[in-house]
């Protein structure tokens, strides 16, 4: 019975089918539908492709997800640069310029042509850098309101129109640390989007009000939004951002230093790299190098990142890019590596200052404090580093378990040491310590010399901060 289950999973799916089932995309077939079933297009023949054209759409989204950019533009050339078919496919090609969409767009308004299929975020949290990479336009969200408004007539219905922009406001104020207006903001697009028609865009809505409250310390805020999330995702069904749920709480497990949270999402629910590497799952890329990190797994921090980046660089996705190298460089850094650390975090910084992205750097906390720190020492201060490190070091004060490497579980004290961290846990000096141990302060400083070197840190107060971790004291 459980081989011809098997067997059944394995069939292809015939060119009619398909075809049926992309004229209901959105609605009740989507993006994780068509890589589950890339097989069946890569069977298509030429013939099937003239009987049902509508399967050109699923071969290109196959080629995109697959990280296969190049064979996605050479698919487009296929088709007369004109043609609505094109147009439909290309608004969602990562590699497409600014000047091109810009080109698309206003061609679509002239023709008034309306394309409600068009999905901008792709399952990831943010709209902005959902399929296409918009950050870059950020700055002119509130300088050519107008023309983006006349855009998104394009791609939505009228009474979504407004609420998209804010929420696409929203998250350009978030980067620029505007939290309070752009908590407001987000806030109401919250609103607007709870129906059962847009629920993805929901989700973008509810990850962006996480970021701000984790930003304003607020993280005990956090689970309830992944309550939300869950609830909502059950009455949709396996839309594109189900994956990224669970994804999404291990990032507060980060911040949290759950690590045994985390260890339980790397295996069972974190993507697999190797076996079936899809661009859909960048978001929880990014999470599992940051558990890579956590874990001590350097090179293979280092191996994720060289695969995504030539797939960053080809569709111009700056911002994640800027994410890649924070990562790497805070990787370097802990590996000791300070040259290629510091090499790594210039490429962030002229990225980051250019194009506003202050909340993606100083939301990397307690990882990135120690490297920006002895950055500015060696570089100099800079009203724009000093900025950046006071951010950054709001994080690490609310969240300075973040990406804190795991403890190790075979740590033994002896009585005397615990005796040690108890009364260190009550305030006393090593003076005090001493003369209720009747032993000298030097014995004392002995044992607090071996306290900090098993909990690896290089103070009273940490040394007490992780005893309280571990459940010593």
């Amino acid at each position: 019975m459980e081989n011809e289950t098997v067997e059944a999973e394995k069939k292809l799916v015939p060119a009619e089918e398909l075809s049926t089932r992309l004229a209901s995309f959105l609605r009740s077939y989507y993006l994780v539908d068509i890589w589950r079933e890339k097989d069946s297009y890569a069977a298509l023949t030429p013939e099937d492709l003239k009987a049902y054209p509508r399967c050109f759409t699923g071969l290109f989204v196959i080629m995109i997800m697959s990280g296969n950019l190049a064979g996605a533009g050479e698919f487009l050339d296929k088709f007369d640069k004109d043609s609505m078919a094109r147009m439909g496919m290309e608004i969602t090609y990562p590699g497409i310029t600014v000047k091109r969409l810009v080109e698309i767009i206003g061609h679509m308004q002239e023709i008034g042509l309306f394309v409600p299929f068009i999905q901008v975020t792709a399952g990831r949290p943010f709209v902005l850098n959902g399929v296409i990479d918009y950050t870059r336009l950020g700055p002119f969200l509130v300088r050519r309101k107008d023309d983006f408004l006349q855009g998104l007539k394009c791609l939505y219905p009228d009474y979504l129109i407004l609420p998209m922009y804010n929420l696409c406001l929203s998250e350009w104020l978030y980067q620029q640390n505007k939290l309070m207006e752009a908590g407001l903001l987000v806030s109401r697009t919250i609103k607007e989007f709870d129906n059962d028609q847009q629920r993805r865009l929901l989700f973008a809505a509810l990850y962006l009000q996480t970021k701000i409250l984790l930003a304003s310390g607020k993280a005990a805020n956090v689970t309830c939004y992944v309550k939300n999330i869950r609830r909502f995702a059950k009455t949709e069904g396996a839309l594109e951002f189900s994956n990224n749920i669970d994804a999404a709480e291990a990032y507060s497990f980060l911040y949290e230093g759950n690590h045994a949270a985390i260890a339980g999402w790397m295996g069972s629910d974190a993507p697999d790299e190797i076996m079936d590497f899809c661009m859909l799952d960048l978001y929880r890329y990014m999470i599992k190098i940051r558990c890579y990190i956590v874990l001590g797994k350097h090179m293979a921090v280092q191996a994720l990142a060289e695969k995504l980046r030539p797939l960053l660089e080809e569709g111009r996705r700056e911002m994640d890019l800027c994410e890649l190298e924070l990562l790497l460089a805070i990787c370097f850094f802990r590996s000791d590596e300070k040259e290629l650390a510091f090499r790594s975090l210039d490429s962030v910084l002229r990225t980051a200052r250019r194009r506003g992205y202050y909340r993606l750097v100083a939301d990397e906390g307690a990882a990135l404090l120690p490297l920006l720190v002895e950055y500015i020492w060696v570089k100099g201060e800079t009203p724009y580093l000093m900025r950046l490190a006071e951010d950054t070091r709001d994080m690490a004060a609310w969240y300075p378990l973040y990406l804190k490497p795991a403890r190790k579980k075979d740590v033994e004290f002896s009585k005397m040491e615990l005796g040690v961290l108890k009364f260190l846990e009550q305030g006393k000096s090593n003076e005090e310590i001493a003369d209720c141990f009747f032993i000298s302060v030097n014995t004392v400083k002995f044992h607090m010399k071996n306290i900090y070197r098993k909990l690896d840190v290089s103070s009273p107060t940490q040394a007490v901060w992780e005893a309280r971790l571990m459940g010593i004291i």
